[in-house]
C-alpha cells in the first residue's frame, strides 16, 4: 500500500498485503501518538476516527464522539458563525477541494484557543472520495496575527454595521476612487459592486447635478474637508430620488490621508414637502400682497368716503335749514294773510326737513363707525346710564329701572353711549303708552358683560324681527313716527365692530328685550 498525493488528496492502491498491514500498523501509531488534532469522517462530517490528542483537549470521551457529526460535538467550544463556518469547509472538502482556516475553539481549561485547520478527501481504488480527513493544530497568535486577527475582525465588524445600517455607504481610497458600497447603495441602485467601484457610481447621478456633484466632491477632497451635498441619483426602477450626502476624511493611525468615507439618504419625500412649502410660501406672498394692495385701495376708499360724507352732510343739510328758514319766514311775512291749512303744510314741511337732516346725520354716523379711533377710559355703566336717560328726557309716568351694581369697565364710551342711547330712545318712541316701563340689567359671560334692555311695549311680530337691524327699514310708516331706520341698524353695526352679538326677543303684545354683549377688555 502506497500513499501518493493527487489532486490535495490522499489516493489508497492496492498492494501486497503483508506491506498494507505494515503501513496501516504504522499509520494508526501516528494516528494517536502525533500531537496533531486528527479526526477521520465521513462525507457528511459524521466523525469515523478521533485520535487521542483530540480526546484530550477537548476533554471527550471516544464513545461520545464516534458517529456523530463534528459540528455537534464542537457546539459548546466554537461559535455559531464558525460553527457554520466548519460546514460549509466539510462540504467544500467533500467536494475534493483542500481547505485551510482557523476556528477559536473554548478548552478544557475554559481558554480560547485559535486552531488552524485543514480538511482534505480521502480517496479509493477508483478514486472517488470515500472520507475526509479533518487536521488541526492550536497556533500561538505572534503579535502581527493578532493584528491581522484584529483586522480582519474589525473589517468583519464593519461589513456587518455596513450592510445593515438604514443608509448608503460608500467609502474611497486617496486617488478620489471609490472603492466600497454597502449593501443598501448596490440595493438601492440595482448595480453590482464591480459596476459601482471606481467612477461607476456616477454614472447614476442625474446629468444636470452630475457636474456640481464631481466639483464639490474633488474641491473637498483637495481641501481635506467634510462636505454636504443633495443630487438626484436613479433608483433600481429608473426614478430619480434626491440624495443627501454626507462626506468625511479618513486618517491613518500616523495622521496620513486614507480617502474619504460617506453616507446617503433619500431625501426625496422631504424635497417634495419643502417644495409644498414653498409653493405655499409664495401663494401666501402673493395673497397677502393683494391683501396689503386691497387694504391699501379700501383705506383710500374709506378716506374718500369720509370726505364724501362730510362733503354730502354739508351740502345736503344747508339747504334744508335754508327750506326750513324760509318756510318760517313765509309764516311770519304772511302772518294772518295765510289760511291754517297752509300753516300745517308749512309745519309739515319743516317736519320733513328736520326728519331728512335726522336720516342724513344718521348715515354719517353710520359710515362712521369702526373707522374713526375712539379713545379707551374708565367707563362707570351706572353713571353713564343715568346721563342717557336724562338726554332723552322720558316722559314723566315712564319708568327706566336700572339693575344694582352695574359693571365698570375700561372700554370705549362713546360706542357704548350709543348704543344704549339708540336702544333706551327706540323703547320710548316706540311705546304705545305714556305710562311704560323699561329694565336694563346685565350678566357676567366670562370674557364678556351681556346688557339687556327690556321694555312691556306693544312688541315685535316675528316676521319683522330679522328687518329691524337692516338700515333704512322701519315698522311705520314715516309719517306717523319720526324714525330713519338708522338707529338699530347703528347699534348693530357698533356691537358687531367691538366682537359683541345682540339678539332680539320679542313678543306681539308683550314687549321686547335686547340683548347684547360687550367685551370686558377693549378691542386691540
Amino acid at each position: 500500500m502506497v500513499l501518493e498525493s493527487k489532486s490535495a488528496a490522499i489516493n489508497i492502491n492496492k498492494i501486497g498485503q503483508v506491506e498494507a498491514s505494515k503501513i496501516e500498523q504504522c499509520l494508526c501509531g501516528f494516528f494517536n501518538q502525533t500531537w496533531r488534532f486528527l479526526l477521520l469522517m465521513g462525507l457528511d462530517g459524521t466523525v469515523i476516527e478521533v485520535n487521542q490528542a483530540s480526546l484530550t483537549f477537548f476533554g471527550l470521551e471516544k464513545t461520545t464522539v464516534v458517529s456523530r457529526p463534528v459540528w455537534y460535538i464542537l457546539g459548546k467550544s466554537i461559535s455559531p458563525q464558525a460553527n457554520t463556518q466548519l460546514r460549509e469547509a466539510i462540504a467544500c472538502a467533500a467536494q475534493g477541494k483542500l481547505i485551510r482556516d482557523q476556528l477559536h475553539i473554548l478548552g478544557t481549561e475554559n481558554r480560547t484557543s485559535t486552531i488552524e485547520y485543514s480538511v482534505q478527501a480521502i480517496r479509493g481504488e477508483t478514486g472517488q472520495i470515500i472520507a475526509l480527513m479533518w487536521e488541526g493544530q492550536v497556533v500561538e497568535l505572534t503579535e502581527p496575527k493578532l493584528n491581522q486577527q484584529a483586522l480582519r475582525e474589525s473589517k468583519q465588524l464593519f461589513q456587518a454595521m455596513a450592510d445593515t445600517a438604514p443608509v448608503m455607504i460608500w467609502m474611497s481610497g486617496v486617488e478620489k476612487l471609490c472603492n466600497y458600497f454597502n449593501k443598501p447603495w448596490l440595493d438601492f441602485t440595482g448595480r453590482t459592486m464591480e459596476q459601482e467601484l471606481g467612477s461607476g457610481w456616477a454614472e447614476g447621478v442625474h446629468p444636470e447635478d452630475l457636474e456640481r456633484c464631481l466639483h464639490t466632491c474633488v474641491t473637498a477632497f483637495d481641501t481635506r474637508q467634510n462636505f454636504i451635498m443633495e443630487y438626484r441619483l436613479r433608483r433600481f426602477d429608473g426614478e430619480y430620488r434626491w440624495i443627501l450626502d454626507t462626506g468625511a476624511p479618513r486618517w491613518n493611525e500616523d495622521g496620513s490621508f486614507a480617502g474619504y468615507i460617506g453616507s446617503c439618504i433619500d431625501i426625496s419625500d422631504r424635497k417634495q414637502t419643502e417644495l409644498a412649502v414653498q409653493q405655499r410660501a409664495e401663494e401666501l406672498t402673493r395673497v397677502n400682497t393683494i391683501l396689503a394692495q386691497t387694504t391699501a385701495m379700501l383705506k383710500k376708499r374709506n378716506d374718500e368716503l369720509d370726505q364724501f360724507a362730510y362733503v354730502t352732510s354739508h351740502d345736503l343739510k344747508a339747504p334744508l335749514r335754508a327750506i326750513a328758514n324760509l318756510s318760517e319766514w313765509i309764516e311770519e311775512d304772511l302772518q294772518d294773510q295765510l289760511p291754517e291749512e297752509n300753516r300745517q303744510q308749512m309745519r309739515l314741511l319743516r317736519g320733513r326737513v328736520q326728519r331728512m337732516e335726522a336720516l342724513i346725520n344718521g348715515l354719517l354716523e353710520y359710515s362712521r363707525i369702526g373707522r374713526i379711533k375712539t379713545p379707551v377710559s374708565v367707563v362707570k355703566v351706572g353713571e353713564m346710564l343715568q346721563e342717557v336717560i336724562e338726554s332723552l328726557a322720558p316722559p314723566p309716568t315712564f319708568t327706566i329701572e336700572i339693575q344694582p351694581r352695574m359693571p365698570t369697565l375700561l372700554t370705549k364710551r362713546l360706542p357704548l353711549q350709543q348704543v344704549f342711547s339708540n336702544l333706551i330712545s327706540n323703547a320710548i318712541q316706540h311705546h304705545n303708552r305714556s305710562d311704560g316701563h323699561v329694565k336694563i340689567s346685565v350678566e357676567d359671560r366670562g370674557d364678556y358683560y351681556e346688557f339687556a334692555v327690556a321694555d312691556d311695549g306693544p312688541g315685535i311680530a316675528c316676521e319683522f324681527q330679522n328687518k329691524i337691524f337692516v338700515i333704512f327699514q322701519t315698522l311705520e310708516a314715516p309719517d306717523h313716527k319720526e324714525s330713519t331706520g338708522v338707529g338699530l341698524a347703528i347699534v348693530k353695526k357698533i356691537v358687531e365692530t367691538e366682537t359683541g352679538t345682540i339678539t332680539l326677543n320679542s313678543q306681539l303684545g308683550a314687549g321686547s328685550t335686547f340683548r347684547f354683549t360687550w367685551p370686558k377688555q377693549p378691542k386691540e
